[in-house]
């Protein structure tokens, strides 16, 4: 998605088709999380996920299910085939991070770094050259 674009839409959706959102407006920051929660949550070694102003993003069919899965926030998920959807942090809710995978079209945004790398697999190997943090250098866009 270009950063620059605010008008630009994106579409995605869960595997079955029963849960769809779109996505108006740019992210703000675009990666690979490998953190033990997504791990688990995906089944998957790293999950590439995109964050977005919570305005910027609108399911527009389905009811997606929450599971609050640690204290800093809610997974959402397609209640019929379980396809993780998004992440809303609970403290502070000033952004939505959505799974990169579930767009109609997973080349529209590409990763720019790797977030808790401390807790990645050590037999996955990273093979671009991203900026990589131990943590979420996340801070609110207006601090940037």
């Amino acid at each position: 998605m270009d950063s620059g674009n605010s008008e630009r839409k994106l579409e995605g959706g869960c595997l079955c088709g029963a849960v769809r959102y779109e996505v108006v407006g740019p992210e703000f920051d675009a990666g690979y999380c490998h953190c033990s929660i997504c791990r688990r949550a995906s089944g998957a070694p790293v999950i590439a996920w995109a964050n977005v102003e919570p305005a910027a993003f609108r399911v527009t069919r389905g009811t997606p299910r929450r599971y609050r899965s640690s204290p800093s926030g809610e997974r959402a998920f397609c209640p019929d085939c379980g396809s993780q959807l998004f992440f809303v942090p609970t403290d502070p809710a000033w952004h939505l991070s959505f799974m990169l995978a579930t767009l109609d079209d997973p080349n529209s945004i590409v990763p720019r770094l790797h977030i808790f790398i401390h807790d990645k697999l050590p037999w996955f190997e990273i093979a671009d050259q991203l900026p990589r943090y131990h943590d979420e250098p996340l801070p609110h866009p207006s601090k940037r």
